[in-house]
C-alpha cells in the first residue's frame, strides 16, 4: 500500500511540475509579445515625435555646434501636435494645411539667442496645388504667430516679410539660380535666420538638406540661391516658431545653428 501511495504522489509532482513548465513558457511569449508590442508602438509614432539630430558644425565663432532638434509629424493629429508642444489650427490629420487659416505653431521660446548667430529652420515640405504657398515664421510673437518670414509658393520666386509687414522677392547669388518650387514634388530647405555680432539680420537659404550643403555653398554668398540682406525685420519680438501651410504637407522640420559661414 506505501508503495502504490508513492507512486502516486511521484505523479502528481510530476504533473504539478509539467504544468508550471508549461505555465512558465506562457508567461515567457506573453513577455515576448509584450515586449514586441512596445516596440511596434514605439515605432509607430515615429511620424509623430521630437528626435535629436547631429550638428552642423560652424566656422563663425560665435555660433555654438551642438544638436539639432527633430520635429516629425508626418503622422500627427490634435493630441499627437500637443504632446510635442505645437499649437495647430485648422491642420488635418498628417500635418496638411488647406488654406490660410492652416496655422502650426510652437508653444514654447525655441529659437536660438541671437547673439549666438541667429537660428536655422530645416522644413520638409509638399506643396498640393498650383497655388499653395508656405511661410516659415520665426522669432515669432502674438497669435496668429508674426515675425519675420519666408514664404515659399509654387511656381515663383521665394519671398520674405520686409520691414512694411509686405511680401517682396528675395535676391540671389551670382553663381546660382533662384529656387523655383513645382506642385506636388517633396523638397526640404535649408532655412537661416542670421544675426551677425553688428546687430545686422540676414535670411539665407538653400532649396536642398543642411546636411548636403558643400563648405563652398555655405562659405560664399555667391551660391546662395536664396538671399535677403536688408530690410528683414527685428529678431526681437519673441522666440517662437511657425508655419502658416496653405495647401501645403509638412513631414518634418529640425531647428539648429545656422549654416552660413559669411557675415557682413
Amino acid at each position: 500500500m506505501l508503495h502504490k501511495k508513492f507512486i502516486i504522489s511521484l505523479f502528481l509532482l510530476i504533473a504539478f511540475a509539467a504544468n508550471n513548465c508549461s505555465m512558465a513558457k506562457s508567461s515567457d511569449n506573453n513577455n515576448s509579445s509584450s515586449i514586441v508590442s512596445l516596440l511596434v508602438a514605439g515605432s509607430s509614432n515615429a511620424g509623430c515625435a521630437v528626435t535629436s539630430a547631429p550638428a552642423i558644425n560652424s566656422n563663425l565663432t560665435q555660433v555654438e555646434s551642438r544638436a539639432r532638434t527633430k520635429y516629425s509629424i508626418s503622422t500627427c493629429e490634435g493630441a499627437g501636435f500637443t504632446s510635442l508642444e505645437l499649437s495647430q489650427t485648422y491642420v488635418t490629420k498628417g500635418a496638411v494645411g488647406t488654406s490660410s487659416s492652416s496655422l502650426l505653431s510652437t508653444t514654447k521660446d525655441v529659437m536660438l539667442s541671437t547673439s549666438k548667430g541667429g537660428t536655422n529652420v530645416e522644413v520638409t515640405f509638399v506643396l498640393n496645388t498650383q497655388s499653395s504657398s508656405l511661410d516659415v515664421i520665426a522669432y515669432g510673437t502674438g497669435n496668429p504667430l508674426d515675425g519675420p518670414t519666408y514664404r515659399i509658393a509654387t511656381g515663383v520666386q521665394i519671398q520674405y516679410k520686409n520691414t512694411s509687414g509686405t511680401f517682396a522677392n528675395t535676391s540671389k547669388g551670382g553663381s546660382v539660380s533662384a529656387p523655383i518650387p513645382v506642385a506636388g514634388t517633396s523638397y526640404t530647405y535649408c532655412l537661416d535666420f542670421q544675426s551677425t555680432p553688428n546687430g545686422s539680420r540676414f535670411l539665407n537659404g538653400f532649396n536642398k538638406p543642411c546636411a548636403e550643403l558643400t563648405e563652398t555653398e555655405r562659405g560664399s554668398m555667391s551660391f546662395y540661391p536664396i538671399m535677403q540682406m536688408m530690410m528683414v525685420p527685428t529678431y526681437s519680438n519673441g522666440n517662437r516658431l511657425g508655419f502658416v501651410f496653405n495647401g501645403v504637407t509638412i513631414t518634418s522640420f529640425t531647428i539648429g545653428s545656422i549654416v552660413s559661414n559669411t557675415e557682413m
